[in-house]
């Protein structure tokens, strides 16, 4: 499925897109029709179609409307070319370990299956003249939701995007991030069972949080869980393809992340994607020298991020890092369990729960012969990501955006300029049966996206009663109150628990009312369900648990239905990264 490159613009467009929303949307404003003409197909008759999508992060939407006040927070604009042109000269007078990194790359991205061309791109980072698109991702069962298949697309588009404008080698990278311990965020998926997602959980028990890196996988429930998701999707001409290779790879597996990397080069080929597990102990041997960087300016990255973080909330964003003062912002393996680490006042380093006490000395003895010990957090990892690599641009989510935002001093405390933070692109899939029945129902796509179909369907239902039946059953309730007030009168004047028991009469009566009228809305609902599962089917696909499709959907329902491709054709394309969501119509 392999095609030329296609641009996907809106550069008619003369308002400027804002953010792309990854949860609830709290507002569209719909495109013109004449704004949008320029659809964009390739060898899978795929139709790409920008969409304007506001966010409900105002941080985000500030970011992408460039608004100088939030990008004071950041070193370089991720929409103007000249940050790159800039970014490049930056790195080309740095030096990184290349020579230890490419040998570390070959050895793992061979062991994942990686082809021919990542290996080449492998061999270029050893040039100092290369430079790589960056991003990275939890290693998700079976890839997890959609939206770190989209992250990666982004990677590897703004990678060939930069290649060609700045003349010289971009690769894409992607991390996993391997050495997070939080299972419970990545070992699900959900599928679509009956217009509903229904989630499926990997059963193996876990008690000790290690990393995924670490996490051996028993074959047999591994397995197992295969046979329910495959048992829960309807047979197509790709079934027994989907059952039958990710079977293989999981056989080729040892650990959650061999698994994840060993799909992702399956899924990715001759794309020339570099994989890196930021878990790996190997990695920590080079990552030595900056673990006792990370170490000795603790205070001056944890004080610098904590204001930047006050800074933050006093214009009015969200306190999305948590920061605190005497925050490490490492994690040490203490006992078997990865454990974030805090700074008190007497300088000592210890476990969040006082699992172990370290003195600076201690610590950075651990960092110089026991490196695999230590792990980093949420703002030391973008700092080693920049000692190790000459990252170009980073590739990022709205909720790492947001985060982003508060790391400006740790770059700066390290003696790093922060790179470019270009936001990652987001699809919602269309297959032809949703775009027939919003046809059907003269449902537009773009408001469907944004806030779902269940206003409609409320409406649709509404319209199929004539005279509407609610609007019936209050006249009669108002009606029966009228006949009725004679006789309450009366009976409050014989005496007042008379009364009590004539109001009480009234609301008995509108009771057996309102029974009617759910009896008669039921059956109505009966008359009309092949209706009503079509706005259930078009809210399931569209917008999913009241959110985008990306962020709850699985690999496994695009591919049953469309194969395995698309998304090595989408990494192909070239986008507009103005554009803040993307419909792409199957």
């Amino acid at each position: 499925m392999c095609g030329a490159s296609f641009c996907v613009s809106a550069s008619s467009c003369s308002v400027r897109f804002t953010s792309c929303c990854l949860w609830q949307v709290l507002s569209l404003h719909l495109s013109d029709s004449n704004t949008y003409q320029t659809l964009y197909k390739g060898v899978l008759n795929m139709v790409i179609q920008p969409m304007r999508l506001e966010s409900p992060n105002k941080l985000v939407t500030d970011y992408r409307a460039e608004l100088p006040s939030i990008m004071g927070k950041f070193n370089f604009s991720p929409f103007r070319q000249e940050s790159y042109a800039t970014r490049l000269e930056e790195l080309e007078a740095r030096k990184f370990p290349r020579e230890a990194l490419v040998e570390l790359l070959h050895k793992c991205n061979r062991e994942w299956g990686a082809d021919q061309a990542t290996i080449h791109n492998i061999d270029k980072l050893a040039d100092s003249k290369t430079v790589a698109v960056v991003g990275g991702q939890q290693a998700g069962l079976f890839t997890g939701p959609l939206l770190t298949l989209h992250k990666i697309t982004s990677i590897i588009s703004l990678a060939s995007e930069q290649s060609k404008k700045l003349g010289t080698t971009v690769i894409p990278v992607f991390w996993i991030a391997g050495e997070d311990h939080d299972v419970d965020e990545i070992n699900h998926i959900f599928l679509p069972n009956r217009n509903k997602l229904k989630k499926f959980k990997w059963k193996q028990h876990q008690a000790e949080k290690i990393a995924a890196s670490d996490i051996v996988l028993d074959n047999g429930l591994m397995h197992d869980f295969l046979q329910d998701v495959i048992a829960a999707l309807p047979e197509t001409a790709y079934t027994k393809d989907i059952h039958s290779t990710v079977s293989n790879i999981m056989d080729q597996s040892e650990t959650f992340v061999d698994f994840f990397a060993k799909f992702i080069h399956f899924l990715y080929k001759n794309t020339g994607l570099v994989l890196l597990d930021s878990g790996d102990p190997e990695l920590r041997k080079i990552e030595r020298p900056f673990f006792r960087e990370l170490i000795s300016k603790q205070q001056e990255i944890s004080q610098g991020v904590y204001g930047a973080s006050q800074e933050l909330q006093q214009m009015g964003y969200a306190d999305v890092l948590g920061a605190e003062s005497e925050d490490a912002n490492l994690f040490c393996y203490i006992d078997g369990e990865r454990t974030l680490l805090m700074r008190d006042s007497e300088g000592k380093w210890r476990g969040k729960a006082d699992e172990a006490v370290f003195t600076e000395e201690e610590l950075l003895l651990i960092a110089e012969t026991a490196p695999e010990r230590l792990s980093n957090n949420v703002v030391t990892r973008p700092l080693m990501q920049d000692y190790l690599l000459p990252v170009l641009g980073f590739i990022a989510g709205p909720g790492e955006i947001a985060y982003w935002a508060n790391l400006k001093p740790g770059f700066q405390a390290v003696g790093f300029t922060m790179p470019p933070v270009m936001p990652r692109l987001s699809f919602t899939m269309l297959d032809s049966k949703t775009e027939k029945l919003l046809e059907r129902y003269r449902l537009n796509p773009e408001k469907a996206i944004a806030f779902g179909v269940e206003t409609e369907k409320i409406h649709y239902l509404a319209a199929q009663q004539q005279p509407p039946i609610a609007v019936v059953s209050e006249q009669v309730k108002r009606a029966m109150a009228d006949l009725h007030a004679p006789l309450r009168h009366s009976a409050a004047s014989i005496a007042d628990d008379l009364g009590s028991l004539a109001e009480k009469n009234l609301r008995h009566l509108e009771e057996d009312i309102d029974f009617l009228v759910k009896r008669m809305e039921a059956r109505i609902k009966e008359q009309h369900g092949v209706a009503l599962s079509h706005f259930d089917h078009i809210q399931c696909t569209l917008h999913p648990e009241n959110g985008l499709q990306e962020r709850t959907w699985s690999i496994f329902s695009i591919w049953n239905t469309h194969g395995v491709e698309i998304w090595h054709e989408l990494a192909q394309k070239s986008y507009d990264f103005t554009t803040p969501h993307h419909i792409i119509t199957l």
